[in-house]
């Protein structure tokens, strides 16, 4: 797999209309390391973290393509679908139980209603 990542900042960059000085600047580094970044093919992983944070773009994402990343990737999405069935499940009960609530109140409103009404004759 061949991504050129300087590549990809710089067209989001170009995108966000965020200039090489800028980018400079919001990093605290020279203009001149801000070019390197862009002409470079790879970066450090805390590097490209900073650019990602900076720009509000996953730059990471186009690494996910890979075995590692996408069993990895296959994992988190089973794992928080499973964790959103089982949310989903635990919100039925919830609001089942409250629906019994709402019910069993209305039904006292009725019966208080009604030895209201027996009281009162």
């Amino acid at each position: 797999m061949s991504v050129h990542i300087g590549l990809m900042i710089w067209k989001e960059m170009k995108t966000k209309g965020i200039s090489v000085a800028v980018l400079a600047e919001k990093m605290a580094i020279s203009k001149n390391k801000a070019q390197e970044i862009i002409n470079s093919s790879s970066l450090d992983v805390a590097l490209l973290a900073t650019v990602s944070e900076i720009l509000g773009y996953n730059f990471f994402s186009y690494y996910e393509k890979g075995k590692l990343f996408s069993d990895h990737n296959q994992k988190e999405i089973k794992a928080s679908a499973e964790e959103i069935k089982r949310l989903k499940s635990l919100l039925s009960e919830k609001n089942k139980t409250i629906e019994l609530k709402d019910k069993m109140i209305q039904n006292l409103s009725q019966t208080v209603s009604i030895l209201e009404k027996v009281q009162y004759r």
